[in-house]
């Protein structure tokens, strides 16, 4: 029958493709997070830096002892980061194909691949939270910075009577400085130089951001379709099995009742 000629060559083809153990939308998720979490935690780094020069020189503040601490939470983020996009990849081995195949065979093994599926796709939604939230300070970082530039393009000259009045944050440091946030001359020369700097680091840490926002709802695609795919792992193997014994162009083997059978 012609019908059933394409049924068994499209289970022959499932067999062979079943056979792939490389979860590619795997590997394209932890590259996108490797490469996001990596310029995030570099350029925010480097950006951050600048921020802390700019601040020190208008605020005339030589003491920052939570300085390291900052820079030390910006490698823990990325060293969680790349921790759990491994953890999601090898999920992503032991779901795809003959790998998942051989893995699953038992009711028990079953369940346990799906609590690891669903464990992770927990995971990935809270840490898409918290990128997005990252992302939203990252934006108003950068938007901050475009509003200093535009201000320093402002100003004619770098001289003693051209002067960037940043006074109205003078209530937010009142309690620590008593600095009148008015910068004129070589003050303001280098709170531009350092604005032009930190808004392009500020702005390549953005997109690594968004390369992790990516790479993480991608993830979070890739583990549901696992999550179903191991509580059918038993069903593939069945019927590559059928497709395989059945000769083409003969029925498939009939339930007592008539039916066709369906494994």
């Amino acid at each position: 029958m012609g019908w059933f000629s394409e049924w068994s060559d499209c289970s022959v083809s499932f067999y062979f493709s079943s056979e792939q153990v490389v979860p590619y939308a795997s590997l394209i998720a932890t590259l996108l997070c490797f490469i996001g979490v990596i310029l995030f935690s570099i350029m925010m780094t480097w950006g951050f830096n600048a921020t802390v020069e700019q601040t020190r020189r208008s605020l005339r503040i030589q003491d920052w002892p939570w300085l390291d601490k900052v820079q030390v939470f910006f490698v823990v983020i990325a060293v969680l980061m790349s921790l759990f996009a491994l953890f999601f990849l090898l999920v992503g081995f032991t779901a795809t194909g003959a790998t998942r195949e051989e893995i699953y065979k038992r009711d028990q093994a079953r369940f346990g691949g799906r609590c690891a599926c669903a464990t992770a796709m927990a995971w990935c939604v809270l840490l898409l939270i918290c990128w997005l939230f990252i992302i939203s300070i990252t934006s108003v970082i950068c938007c901050s910075y475009f509003i200093f530039d535009d201000l320093c393009y402002a100003m004619p000259s770098f001289t003693e009577s051209d002067c960037i009045d940043l006074g109205v944050f003078v209530p937010l440091i009142r309690s620590f400085s008593s600095a009148d946030l008015r910068l004129c001359g070589g003050d303001a020369q280098q709170f531009c130089a350092l604005s032009s700097t930190a808004r392009s680091w500020y702005i390549i840490g953005w997109i690594g951001t968004c390369l992790v926002i990516l790479g993480l709802a991608f993830f979070l695609a890739v583990l549901s379709a696992n999550y179903a795919h191991v509580g059918n792992a038993s069903r593939y193997v069945e019927l590559r099995d059928l497709a395989m014994d059945t000769p083409t162009g003969e029925y498939p083997p009939q339930k007592p009742g008539g039916a066709f059978y369906h494994p």
